[in-house]
Protein backbone atom coordinates (compact mmCIF):
# COMPACT_ATOMS: atom_id res chain seq x y z
CA UNK A 1 0.00 0.00 0.00
CA UNK A 2 1.61 2.93 -1.39
CA UNK A 3 1.11 6.59 0.75
CA UNK A 4 -1.14 8.76 -0.15
CA UNK A 5 0.16 12.41 -0.63
CA UNK A 6 3.52 13.43 -0.18
CA UNK A 7 6.58 14.61 2.02
CA UNK A 8 5.95 14.50 5.87
CA UNK A 9 2.77 14.97 5.51
CA UNK A 10 1.64 11.36 3.41
CA UNK A 11 -0.89 9.22 4.31
CA UNK A 12 -0.57 5.05 4.12
CA UNK A 13 -3.56 4.66 2.01
CA UNK A 14 -6.45 6.71 1.43
CA UNK A 15 -6.10 8.38 -1.69
CA UNK A 16 -10.10 8.36 -1.72
CA UNK A 17 -10.62 9.87 1.15
CA UNK A 18 -8.24 12.65 0.25
CA UNK A 19 -9.38 13.37 -3.32
CA UNK A 20 -13.06 14.02 -1.52
CA UNK A 21 -11.47 16.57 0.93
CA UNK A 22 -9.50 18.27 -2.02
CA UNK A 23 -12.41 18.16 -4.46
CA UNK A 24 -14.49 19.72 -1.01
CA UNK A 25 -11.87 22.20 -0.70
CA UNK A 26 -10.93 23.25 -3.69
CA UNK A 27 -12.29 26.46 -3.63
CA UNK A 28 -11.80 27.28 -0.51
CA UNK A 29 -15.47 26.76 0.68
CA UNK A 30 -15.76 23.18 2.18
CA UNK A 31 -17.80 22.45 4.86
CA UNK A 32 -16.12 24.30 8.16
CA UNK A 33 -17.01 21.57 10.64
CA UNK A 34 -16.37 17.92 9.60
CA UNK A 35 -16.26 14.81 11.31
CA UNK A 36 -13.74 12.55 10.39
CA UNK A 37 -15.12 9.07 11.27
CA UNK A 38 -13.04 5.46 11.80
CA UNK A 39 -11.55 2.71 13.77
CA UNK A 40 -8.48 4.48 16.09
CA UNK A 41 -5.11 3.74 14.27
CA UNK A 42 -6.10 3.92 10.45
CA UNK A 43 -5.10 7.90 9.60
CA UNK A 44 -7.91 10.32 10.79
CA UNK A 45 -5.33 12.20 12.84
CA UNK A 46 -2.92 12.25 9.75
CA UNK A 47 -5.45 13.11 7.75
CA UNK A 48 -6.64 16.20 9.82
CA UNK A 49 -3.29 17.64 9.45
CA UNK A 50 -3.10 16.97 6.29
CA UNK A 51 -6.53 19.17 6.06
CA UNK A 52 -4.69 21.77 7.58
CA UNK A 53 -1.69 22.00 5.40
CA UNK A 54 -4.23 21.83 2.49
CA UNK A 55 -6.07 24.81 3.58
CA UNK A 56 -3.18 26.85 4.08
CA UNK A 57 -0.32 25.87 1.73
CA UNK A 58 1.19 28.49 -0.08
CA UNK A 59 1.82 26.56 -3.30
CA UNK A 60 -0.54 26.54 -6.06
CA UNK A 61 -3.99 24.70 -5.50
CA UNK A 62 -3.13 22.26 -7.86
CA UNK A 63 0.30 20.84 -5.88
CA UNK A 64 -1.42 21.63 -2.27
CA UNK A 65 -0.56 20.52 0.05
CA UNK A 66 3.16 20.78 -1.45
CA UNK A 67 5.10 19.52 2.19
CA UNK A 68 7.63 21.86 1.61
CA UNK A 69 6.13 25.53 1.88
CA UNK A 70 6.90 27.26 5.73
CA UNK A 71 3.18 26.27 6.57
CA UNK A 72 3.33 22.55 5.34
CA UNK A 73 6.54 21.88 7.22
CA UNK A 74 5.16 24.11 10.29
CA UNK A 75 1.99 21.76 9.89
CA UNK A 76 3.96 18.71 9.68
CA UNK A 77 6.47 19.51 12.84
CA UNK A 78 3.29 20.26 15.08
CA UNK A 79 4.05 24.03 15.33
CA UNK A 80 1.93 25.86 12.98
CA UNK A 81 0.49 29.40 14.63
CA UNK A 82 -2.78 28.38 12.86
CA UNK A 83 -3.05 24.81 14.16
CA UNK A 84 -4.30 23.29 17.25
CA UNK A 85 -5.01 20.05 18.72
CA UNK A 86 -7.66 19.69 21.88
CA UNK A 87 -7.30 15.91 23.18
CA UNK A 88 -9.13 14.22 26.67
CA UNK A 89 -6.23 15.12 29.18
CA UNK A 90 -4.33 12.05 30.33
CA UNK A 91 -3.60 12.67 33.76
CA UNK A 92 -5.33 14.19 36.26
CA UNK A 93 -5.01 17.57 38.28
CA UNK A 94 -3.05 15.25 40.66
CA UNK A 95 -0.95 14.07 38.07
CA UNK A 96 -2.38 10.22 38.44
CA UNK A 97 -3.01 8.56 35.19
CA UNK A 98 -6.44 8.78 33.70
CA UNK A 99 -8.37 5.87 32.96
CA UNK A 100 -11.38 7.43 31.97
CA UNK A 101 -10.48 10.30 29.96
CA UNK A 102 -12.45 13.33 28.62
CA UNK A 103 -12.52 16.67 27.05
CA UNK A 104 -14.07 19.07 29.40
CA UNK A 105 -15.93 21.96 28.93
CA UNK A 106 -13.24 24.43 29.71
CA UNK A 107 -10.99 22.87 27.11
CA UNK A 108 -13.64 24.41 24.58
CA UNK A 109 -15.58 27.50 25.91
CA UNK A 110 -14.35 30.28 28.60
CA UNK A 111 -14.88 29.08 31.94
CA UNK A 112 -12.91 30.33 35.23
CA UNK A 113 -10.22 28.46 36.03
CA UNK A 114 -9.49 26.71 33.40
CA UNK A 115 -7.81 27.30 30.17
CA UNK A 116 -7.40 31.47 29.24
CA UNK A 117 -7.57 30.46 25.78
CA UNK A 118 -10.32 27.53 25.30
CA UNK A 119 -10.95 26.22 21.45
CA UNK A 120 -13.43 28.55 20.75
CA UNK A 121 -11.51 31.93 21.76
CA UNK A 122 -8.45 30.36 19.56
CA UNK A 123 -10.48 29.75 16.93
CA UNK A 124 -11.81 33.91 17.01
CA UNK A 125 -8.28 35.29 16.56
CA UNK A 126 -7.94 36.25 13.05
CA UNK A 127 -5.27 33.76 11.42
CA UNK A 128 -2.16 34.59 10.21
CA UNK A 129 -2.67 32.09 6.92
CA UNK A 130 -5.89 31.44 5.24
CA UNK A 131 -7.91 29.38 7.83
CA UNK A 132 -7.37 28.46 11.44
CA UNK A 133 -7.88 24.46 11.97
CA UNK A 134 -8.91 23.20 15.26
CA UNK A 135 -8.59 19.23 15.77
CA UNK A 136 -10.52 17.93 18.17
CA UNK A 137 -8.88 14.20 18.96
CA UNK A 138 -10.98 11.74 20.62
CA UNK A 139 -14.33 13.81 20.15
CA UNK A 140 -16.15 10.91 21.98
CA UNK A 141 -14.69 11.72 25.00
CA UNK A 142 -16.42 15.72 24.78
CA UNK A 143 -18.56 15.42 28.43
CA UNK A 144 -22.20 16.20 27.27
CA UNK A 145 -22.19 19.80 28.91
CA UNK A 146 -18.73 20.44 27.13
CA UNK A 147 -20.20 19.47 23.55
CA UNK A 148 -23.49 21.62 24.47
CA UNK A 149 -21.84 24.67 25.16
CA UNK A 150 -19.43 23.95 21.79
CA UNK A 151 -21.74 23.86 19.28
CA UNK A 152 -22.85 27.57 18.57
CA UNK A 153 -19.45 26.87 17.62
CA UNK A 154 -19.48 24.14 15.54
CA UNK A 155 -23.38 25.15 13.91
CA UNK A 156 -21.01 28.11 12.58
CA UNK A 157 -17.15 28.52 13.22
CA UNK A 158 -16.12 31.78 13.63
CA UNK A 159 -14.47 33.50 9.78
CA UNK A 160 -12.09 31.65 8.53
CA UNK A 161 -11.46 28.79 10.54
CA UNK A 162 -12.80 25.18 10.73
CA UNK A 163 -13.15 22.36 12.78
CA UNK A 164 -12.39 18.48 12.47
CA UNK A 165 -13.75 16.57 14.72
CA UNK A 166 -12.06 13.20 15.04
CA UNK A 167 -14.41 9.79 16.57
CA UNK A 168 -15.23 6.33 15.64
CA UNK A 169 -18.07 7.49 13.90
CA UNK A 170 -21.49 9.90 14.09
CA UNK A 171 -23.02 7.21 16.71
CA UNK A 172 -20.38 7.98 18.83
CA UNK A 173 -21.20 11.65 19.51
CA UNK A 174 -24.20 13.25 20.68
CA UNK A 175 -26.50 13.71 17.90
CA UNK A 176 -26.93 17.54 18.33
CA UNK A 177 -23.06 17.39 17.34
CA UNK A 178 -23.71 14.76 14.41
CA UNK A 179 -26.19 16.92 12.52
CA UNK A 180 -23.71 20.02 12.61
CA UNK A 181 -20.80 17.79 10.63
CA UNK A 182 -20.13 16.53 7.21
CA UNK A 183 -18.79 12.98 7.72
CA UNK A 184 -16.09 11.66 6.07
CA UNK A 185 -14.96 7.94 6.91
CA UNK A 186 -11.91 6.43 7.10
CA UNK A 187 -11.73 2.40 6.99
CA UNK A 188 -9.20 0.24 7.77
CA UNK A 189 -6.33 -0.30 5.18
CA UNK A 190 -5.69 -3.10 3.33
CA UNK A 191 -2.16 -4.19 2.38
CA UNK A 192 -0.22 -2.47 4.88
CA UNK A 193 3.57 -2.93 4.01
CA UNK A 194 6.75 -1.75 5.80
CA UNK A 195 6.39 -3.17 9.11
CA UNK A 196 7.71 -6.90 8.83
CA UNK A 197 8.57 -7.10 12.64
CA UNK A 198 5.01 -6.54 13.49
CA UNK A 199 3.71 -9.60 11.62
CA UNK A 200 1.82 -10.57 14.58
CA UNK A 201 0.60 -7.20 15.93
CA UNK A 202 -3.31 -6.82 16.17
CA UNK A 203 -2.54 -3.67 13.93
CA UNK A 204 -1.74 -5.67 11.06
CA UNK A 205 -4.57 -8.15 10.89
CA UNK A 206 -7.05 -4.66 11.86
CA UNK A 207 -5.82 -2.60 8.70
CA UNK A 208 -4.75 0.23 11.20
CA UNK A 209 -0.96 1.43 10.11
CA UNK A 210 -1.26 4.62 12.90
CA UNK A 211 -0.67 1.66 15.78
CA UNK A 212 2.08 -0.04 13.84
CA UNK A 213 3.79 3.01 13.69
CA UNK A 214 3.51 3.20 17.56
CA UNK A 215 4.85 -0.09 18.08
CA UNK A 216 7.49 0.40 16.37
CA UNK A 217 8.16 3.43 18.38
CA UNK A 218 7.91 1.71 21.94
CA UNK A 219 8.53 -1.86 20.25
CA UNK A 220 10.51 -2.81 23.55
CA UNK A 221 7.39 -2.45 25.49
CA UNK A 222 5.04 -3.60 23.04
CA UNK A 223 6.90 -7.01 23.29
CA UNK A 224 6.73 -6.52 26.81
CA UNK A 225 2.92 -6.24 27.40
CA UNK A 226 2.46 -9.42 24.84
CA UNK A 227 4.89 -11.65 26.62
CA UNK A 228 2.80 -10.70 29.81
CA UNK A 229 -0.81 -11.49 28.27
CA UNK A 230 1.18 -15.05 26.89
CA UNK A 231 2.41 -15.79 30.65
CA UNK A 232 -0.91 -14.73 31.87
CA UNK A 233 -2.95 -17.16 29.37
CA UNK A 234 -0.29 -20.10 30.45
CA UNK A 235 -0.86 -19.67 34.12
CA UNK A 236 -4.80 -19.65 33.95
CA UNK A 237 -4.23 -23.38 33.46
CA UNK A 238 -1.90 -24.43 36.22
CA UNK A 239 -2.65 -24.64 39.91
CA UNK A 240 -4.63 -21.31 41.34
CA UNK A 241 -2.07 -20.12 43.18
CA UNK A 242 -0.05 -20.02 39.85
CA UNK A 243 -2.72 -18.11 38.01
CA UNK A 244 -3.76 -16.02 40.93
CA UNK A 245 0.33 -15.32 40.93
CA UNK A 246 0.18 -14.20 36.65
CA UNK A 247 -2.93 -12.16 37.73
CA UNK A 248 -0.73 -9.48 40.14
CA UNK A 249 1.58 -10.20 37.04
CA UNK A 250 -0.75 -8.62 34.74
CA UNK A 251 -1.90 -6.03 36.60
CA UNK A 252 1.39 -4.77 36.89
CA UNK A 253 1.84 -4.83 33.32
CA UNK A 254 -1.24 -3.40 32.60
CA UNK A 255 0.00 -0.23 34.82
CA UNK A 256 3.59 -0.35 33.12
CA UNK A 257 2.05 0.11 29.34
CA UNK A 258 -0.41 2.57 30.10
CA UNK A 259 2.37 4.83 31.77
CA UNK A 260 4.66 3.62 28.71
CA UNK A 261 1.36 4.61 26.50
CA UNK A 262 1.77 1.48 24.41
CA UNK A 263 -1.24 0.64 22.51
CA UNK A 264 -2.26 -2.68 23.17
CA UNK A 265 -1.22 -3.21 26.32
CA UNK A 266 -1.24 -6.77 27.66
CA UNK A 267 -5.37 -6.97 28.08
CA UNK A 268 -5.45 -5.82 24.42
CA UNK A 269 -2.66 -8.44 23.12
CA UNK A 270 -4.53 -11.36 25.53
CA UNK A 271 -7.63 -11.25 22.96
CA UNK A 272 -5.71 -12.27 20.05
CA UNK A 273 -4.84 -16.10 21.20
CA UNK A 274 -8.65 -15.95 22.67
CA UNK A 275 -9.39 -16.05 18.94
CA UNK A 276 -8.25 -19.32 18.85
CA UNK A 277 -11.34 -20.59 21.08
CA UNK A 278 -14.55 -21.58 19.73
CA UNK A 279 -17.15 -19.04 18.94
CA UNK A 280 -19.12 -19.19 21.94
CA UNK A 281 -16.18 -19.77 24.54
CA UNK A 282 -14.24 -16.52 22.72
CA UNK A 283 -17.26 -14.52 23.18
CA UNK A 284 -17.37 -15.15 26.98
CA UNK A 285 -13.80 -14.90 27.18
CA UNK A 286 -14.31 -11.08 25.99
CA UNK A 287 -16.67 -10.45 27.86
CA UNK A 288 -14.73 -11.00 30.81
CA UNK A 289 -11.71 -9.03 29.60
CA UNK A 290 -14.21 -6.45 28.36
CA UNK A 291 -15.51 -6.37 32.26
CA UNK A 292 -11.65 -5.93 33.57
CA UNK A 293 -11.03 -2.94 30.78
CA UNK A 294 -14.10 -1.24 32.71
CA UNK A 295 -13.52 -1.95 36.11
CA UNK A 296 -9.50 -0.52 35.22
CA UNK A 297 -11.55 2.57 34.17
CA UNK A 298 -13.50 3.07 37.00
CA UNK A 299 -10.20 3.31 38.94
CA UNK A 300 -11.04 -0.24 40.63
CA UNK A 301 -7.86 -1.98 42.29
CA UNK A 302 -5.60 -3.31 39.67
CA UNK A 303 -4.55 -6.73 41.19
CA UNK A 304 -8.25 -7.24 42.06
CA UNK A 305 -9.36 -6.98 38.69
CA UNK A 306 -7.15 -8.74 37.11
CA UNK A 307 -7.64 -11.39 39.65
CA UNK A 308 -11.07 -11.28 39.01
CA UNK A 309 -10.37 -11.79 35.63
CA UNK A 310 -8.42 -14.83 35.66
CA UNK A 311 -10.62 -16.98 38.14
CA UNK A 312 -13.09 -16.16 35.47
CA UNK A 313 -11.16 -16.93 32.69
CA UNK A 314 -10.95 -20.21 34.08
CA UNK A 315 -14.27 -20.61 34.52
CA UNK A 316 -14.86 -19.85 30.57
CA UNK A 317 -11.85 -22.54 29.87
CA UNK A 318 -13.35 -24.80 32.23
CA UNK A 319 -10.52 -25.04 34.22
CA UNK A 320 -10.95 -27.13 37.54
CA UNK A 321 -9.61 -25.47 40.71
CA UNK A 322 -7.46 -27.34 42.73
Amino acid sequence: MSAAGGGPLALIGHERELDQLRSLWRDGEGPRTLLFAGPDGVGRRPAARWLAAYVNCLALVENRPCGVCASCQAVADGTHFDVREVAPSTTTKSGRNKHNREITIGQLVPREGDDPEPLSEWLRARPRGRYRVGIIDQAETMTASAANAFLKVLEEPPRNSLIVLIAPGPDAVLPTVASRAAVVRFGAVTGVSGFEGLAQHPAMRLGQPGALIRARDTEEESENARACADSFLSALSDDLASALAAADDLSKGVTAALEAGVDPGPLGWLREPLRRLPPVRYAAALEEVERCEDALASYAQGPLACTVLALRLRQVLGVHAA
